[in-house]
């Protein structure tokens, strides 16, 4: 089993064996959700967000295990991890952006639960700009999938193609209209979640 499936796995084993706020509202995004939708990419972490601040508090709980005794010594960055003293933290950027993430290493793989708190104007909606894998209508256009015996939400392709057409990821773009080419999309989605321009691009390619 890839270390990606073992992390995942065993978020989720500890999720749903725990007795975890039944309105806590989390979904998998990036490129594991897009791995367990069919693409062909090798994922770089398990990125998870969840829809309110508690959620992020709950999963720092429900991962303390997993924290670092002492808190860790890198800054606020890429290598940065969760520890007992400093589960979280929370960042803005000079765009406004502003979230509040935790992270750990989990079966040697990392683990990013995260809580966007300001979008700082990202584009996001159904009519015509697009909408943006961390904005608002993930929560009401999610799709389920399966890994081991557990049934989790993630973001759906069709959405995740517009993120990273945005972000010019053109490995990604490509695995992502691979996979919606292979076993089919969600038109009446589609329309909605591109924008105008990345959706005369996606029609071109896929003929």
């Amino acid at each position: 089993m890839f270390s990606w499936k073992k992390a995942l796995s065993k978020v989720c084993e500890l999720y749903f064996s725990s007795k975890m706020n039944s309105n806590l509202e989390w979904i998998l995004v990036g490129s594991v959700g897009s791995v367990l939708q069919g693409c062909e990419m090798t994922p770089g972490d398990v990125d998870i967000y969840t829809r309110n601040k508690e959620g992020l508090d709950q999963f720092a709980e429900l991962l303390k295990e997993f924290s670092l005794l002492d808190k860790c010594e890198f800054p606020h960055g890429d290598n940065w991890l969760s520890s007992l003293e400093e589960p979280t933290f929370t960042q803005t950027f000079s765009s406004g952006f502003s979230w509040t993430k935790g992270s750990w290493i989990i079966d040697g793989f990392k683990v990013e639960v995260v809580h966007i708190s300001n979008s700082a104007g990202i584009p996001d909606s159904m009519d015509g700009r697009g909408i943006w894998e961390g904005g608002q209508f993930i929560w009401s256009h999610f799709k389920n999938v399966e890994i081991g015996p557990y049934t989790i939400p993630t973001v759906p392709l069709e959405i995740q193609l517009e993120s990273n057409l945005r972000r010019k990821r053109s490995d990604r773009t490509q695995a992502i209209i691979a996979a919606l080419q292979k076993n089919g999309y969600d038109k009446e989605l589609i329309d909605k979640a591109l924008s105008k321009e990345h959706l005369s691009y996606f029609y071109s390619q896929i003929g």
